[in-house]
C-alpha cells in the first residue's frame, strides 16, 4: 500500500566492483562506434569545481565566478524527532557544484562553464548524487574531448554514470538521484548558448526581467503521459499522485504497490526499477541565450514543491534587479522562502534544498577567478 499520511511521504520517497574509471568507460563507448575523431583528443585546461556549500558556510573551494555574478548554497532537511513537535537535521543528499575551466581545450575560442544540481534519495543517496557529481563531469569532458556533439555528450555521461554507479560498491538498488545540468559557452565573446540535460525532477528556469519565467527543463514525473507509457510497456505500475494528502505519482514494481514507490520517472541509480521503465537517459535541450540582464535558477524540488516557476523568478529579479543586490543573497532569499513554505505545508519535516543562481552579462566570462 501507498506510505500514510502520518509517515510524511516526503521522508519516504524511495528510489529506494569492476573499477573502470569514467575515462576508461568514455574511452570504451567511443572505441564501440561514436563516429568521434581518431586523432588524439586536445589537451584541456584544468577544470575547477566548486561544490555548493551549506547555506550561510563558504565554499571550500573558490568558487570560479565571483559571488555576486553566480550564487550557490545547499540546505540539509530536518525529520521529525522522537517527541511531539521536536524535530532534528537529518543528512543533506542533495548536491550542487559549478565547474569552471571545463572541457576547454588550450587555444580554443570559447570558454565554458558546467552547473549542476543533483538530488540524492534513498538510504544511500547522499553517495549517489556524490558519485553522480564527479563522474558526471569527468565523463562528459572525456566525450567532448573526443568529438561527440554537446547532446550526445551529455546523454552518453549520463547513462554511463548510471552504468558506473551499478558497477560500484555503493548499493544503488533502492538509492539514486535525479540530475539537473547546464553546459553554458559563450564563444568569441559574444555568442552565448546553453545545453541542458535533466533527469527526474530537479528543474533549470531562465528569468527574463522583462517577460515570463521560462522553464529550460520539465519534471519527469511518473504520470506524465509520456513517461508513464513508457513504464507500463516495460511492466512497471503507476500510482496516481494521492489528493488526500497531496503526496506525488509513484512507481512500483508489482500491482500490489509493495516496492519501491520511486517518485520520479528518471534518476541516475534505482537499479531495482530500471527492469520497469525508470531510465537514467536524460532529455537535453539547446538554447541561443541572451545574456543581457537575465538569470538561471538550477534547484531541487526542495524549492519547486512549493513554489512556482515564476514565483522563483519574481524573487531573483526583485533581489538583483530592484534591489540591485547580488547572486548569492538572491540564491539565500530563495532558499529561505522554500524552507519557510516547507514549514508552513509539512511542520516538522523539510526536504534538502539546493540552488545555483547565474547573473547574465556579456562579459560572464571576464569575471570568471
Amino acid at each position: 500500500m501507498p506510505p500514510s499520511k502520518e509517515s510524511g511521504f516526503r521522508a519516504r520517497r524511495l528510489s529506494v566492483t569492476d573499477k573502470a574509471s569514467a575515462e576508461q568507460l568514455a574511452a570504451m563507448t567511443l572505441a564501440e562506434g561514436s563516429g568521434a575523431a581518431s586523432t588524439p583528443p586536445p589537451k584541456m585546461k584544468a577544470r575547477r569545481m566548486s561544490v555548493s556549500p551549506e547555506i550561510g558556510a563558504k565554499a571550500t573551494v573558490a568558487p570560479p565566478f565571483p559571488t555576486d555574478v553566480v550564487g550557490t548554497f545547499s540546505c540539509h532537511g530536518v525529520e521529525p524527532g522522537a517527541r511531539q513537535g521536536e524535530s532534528h537535521g537529518k543528512i543533506n543528499q542533495d548536491r550542487g557544484c559549478v565547474v569552471s575551466p571545463f572541457a576547454e581545450p588550450e587555444g580554443c575560442d570559447y570558454k565554458q562553464a558546467l552547473f549542476c544540481v543533483y538530488d540524492g534519495h534513498g538510504q544511500l543517496g547522499d553517495k549517489a548524487s556524490e558519485f553522480t557529481m564527479n563522474k558526471v563531469q569527468e565523463l562528459l569532458e572525456g566525450f567532448l574531448s573526443n568529438g561527440l556533439s554537446e547532446e550526445e555528450a551529455l546523454q552518453k555521461a549520463f547513462v554511463g554514470t548510471d552504468d558506473l554507479l551499478k558497477k560500484d560498491k555503493i548499493d544503488a538498488e533502492l538509492s539514486g538521484t535525479t540530475a539537473a545540468v547546464m553546459l553554458y559557452r559563450v564563444t568569441g565573446g559574444a555568442k552565448h548558448e546553453a545545453w541542458v540535460a535533466w533527469a527526474g525532477d530537479s528543474r533549470v528556469v531562465y528569468c527574463d526581467p522583462n517577460a515570463k519565467a521560462q522553464d529550460w527543463s520539465h519534471d519527469h514525473k511518473p504520470d506524465t503521459p509520456k513517461e508513464m507509457e513508457r513504464i507500463k510497456k516495460a511492466g512497471g505500475f503507476v500510482s496516481p499522485p494521492e489528493e488526500e494528502w497531496g503526496g506525488p505519482a509513484r512507481v512500483w514494481l508489482d500491482r500490489d504497490m509493495t516496492l519501491p514507490g520511486l517518485a520520479m520517472a528518471r534518476s541516475i541509480g534505482d537499479h531495482l526499477v530500471k527492469k520497469v521503465g525508470v531510465t537514467p537517459e536524460p532529455e537535453v535541450l539547446h538554447y541561443d541565450v541572451d545574456p543581457s540582464g537575465g538569470h538561471i535558477i538550477l534547484a531541487s524540488d526542495g524549492v519547486w514543491e512549493f513554489i512556482e516557476s515564476q514565483d522563483a523568478s519574481n524573487i531573483i529579479n526583485k533581489f538583483m534587479i530592484h534591489q540591485k543586490q547580488g547572486a548569492t543573497e538572491a540564491v539565500t532569499k530563495l532558499i529561505e522562502t522554500a524552507a519557510a513554505k516547507w514549514r508552513q505545508e509539512e511542520g516538522d519535516y523539510r526536504d534538502d534544498i539546493t540552488a545555483i543562481c547565474i547573473s547574465l552579462s556579456p562579459d560572464l566570462f571576464e569575471k570568471r577567478k
